[in-house]
């Protein structure tokens, strides 16, 4: 998942952990002792989304938590074997794991679980699957438990309610929560990160509370980072065009008679800085306009 619904992600489950791990389980009778930290120290450090020591009537576990906006690239049980059997090894507790998928078409081909058994050994590993799409979402309105709302507008609508008026019901029943308003801001922001999954930017910019777009500590986040890639862009774009202008004058001094027009689109299809740099470089120790065709080409194909 992106960092932007990472962070949300984090502030749900964390300040509202105790709804949040009722609605994971289906078992309400669950209290939240602590968030454990749990990033895994490898070759490459890894961290889970959401991971929580619980009390049940009868014994204390960890609730481990994977939200996905969209399907993995790797496949999710082998991720959840491997956050499962790092936090038995460390917190020598029972490990309940589940993945929450975000997306209406995320999660389908999910199997929920892990095993083998061959050689005389087994391995099994069962893990909840929770599609957001398949929650009824009423039922979670109704309920009226603050940090839970922001993930509505991706649940299920009830019967004969359209996506534009189930998202304003949303909006509706977060604005109206009983929370300070610190809180209502931040659940607000986080429906409205969570619903640009699948609604049109400018109907939730439309429904969202004025000046929750401006005010809002995790769009602004988003907004912050949009601006710093712009500009990083902006800068690698001005370093590719100065080098390729480099390229081309050089070569209409060492060439005068040469066809250097026609070269330009060629270098302009070359995304890396550091290969029209090895081009430029080559410039001076070539002798004729062909030599430096198929150096353009080599590099172009590489």
């Amino acid at each position: 998942m992106s960092q932007h619904y990472d962070n949300v992600t984090k502030y749900v489950t964390t300040e509202y952990a105790e709804p949040f791990a009722g609605l994971i389980l289906g078992y309400k009778d669950v209290k939240v002792l602590e968030n454990l930290s749990t990033e895994q120290v490898t070759l490459k450090s890894r961290e889970t989304d959401c991971t929580i020591k619980v009390e049940f009537p009868d014994h204390v576990a960890i609730l481990h938590n994977e939200v996905q906006a969209y399907d993995s690239q790797e496949p999710m049980p082998f991720r959840i074997a491997g956050y499962n059997g790092f936090l038995i090894r460390e917190h020598q507790l029972n490990v309940y794991s589940s993945v929450l998928y975000l997306h209406p078409q995320a999660g389908k081909n999910d199997p929920g679980f892990y095993e083998y058994s061959r050689y005389g050994c087994e391995y099994r590993l069962k893990y909840r699957v929770i599609r957001l799409i398949d929650i009824e979402g009423q039922s979670i309105l109704e309920a009226k438990v603050p940090g839970l709302l922001p993930l509505t507008p991706l649940m299920k609508p009830p019967t004969g309610v359209n996506p534009d008026r189930w998202l304003e019901k949303c909006v509706d029943a977060t604005f109206t929560a009983r929370i300070d308003s610190e809180n209502r801001q931040l659940l607000l922001g986080a429906l409205g990160i969570f619903c640009g999954l699948v609604y049109d930017a400018q109907l939730i910019k439309h429904i969202l509370p004025e000046g929750i777009m401006q005010e809002n500590p995790f769009i602004q986040e988003i907004l912050k980072e949009a601006r710093e890639d712009a500009m990083a862009s902006g800068i690698k774009r001005g370093h590719k065009e100065c080098a390729i202008d480099l390229i081309l004058d050089m070569l209409i001094e060492q060439f005068p008679d040469g066809e250097i027009s026609e070269i330009k689109p060629t270098l302009e299809e070359i995304d890396e800085l550091e290969t029209l740099k090895q081009i430029l470089r080559t410039v001076p120790k070539i002798r004729s306009m062909e030599e430096f065709n198929n150096i353009l080409l080599q590099e172009a194909l590489i």
